[in-house]
């Protein structure tokens, strides 16, 4: 992963699947629920459902709703679009406020590479004099096959 840049990003709007859940649910294989969101990107269902999308077709993962630094959270699997009028019925659509974050560039899109990059986003900001995290809106913008721009929103 490589070092975080700070960065000012203006809102935007995504609609798809959306689960609330826990790091202790999405820990456990047997109850995890962000992966089965992935299926139902992966065998392209979502993109059929939402045909006006934008950011070229780039997969968005939000995370909000933040009960807590420990506790559930809400995620929001899906693409970018226009607004909640390019929801289609029995989709989710959410508004992501423009604000400052750190992005972090993982070099694959391997499920397993973005959860390690996650695991070390955790550590960096442990350390002292790391901005603090806002808990708002947090996202990743899935480019392509080698590359997951994490975005994690600051004070």
């Amino acid at each position: 992963m490589e070092r975080p840049v700070r960065t000012y990003e203006s809102g935007f709007f995504v609609a798809g699947y959306e689960v609330r859940t826990s790091l202790a649910v999405e820990q456990n294989p047997q109850t995890a629920r962000i992966p089965p969101l992935w299926h139902k990107i992966e065998s392209g269902e979502l993109e059929l459902l939402i045909p006006r999308r934008l950011a070229k077709g780039k997969p968005f993962v939000v995370y909000y709703h933040y009960e807590s630094e420990q506790g559930p959270f809400s995620v929001l699997l899906g693409y970018q679009v226009r607004g909640q009028d390019d929801v289609p019925p029995g989709l989710s659509g959410l508004n992501v406020p423009g604000g400052r974050y750190l992005m972090f560039t993982v070099t694959s899109s391997k499920p397993e590479s973005v959860r390690q990059a996650w695991q070390q986003i955790q550590t960096y900001f442990q350390q002292p004099g790391a901005p603090k995290r806002a808990y708002t809106f947090d996202y990743e913008v899935h480019d392509n096959t080698q590359r997951v721009s994490i975005f994690v929103a600051i004070q």
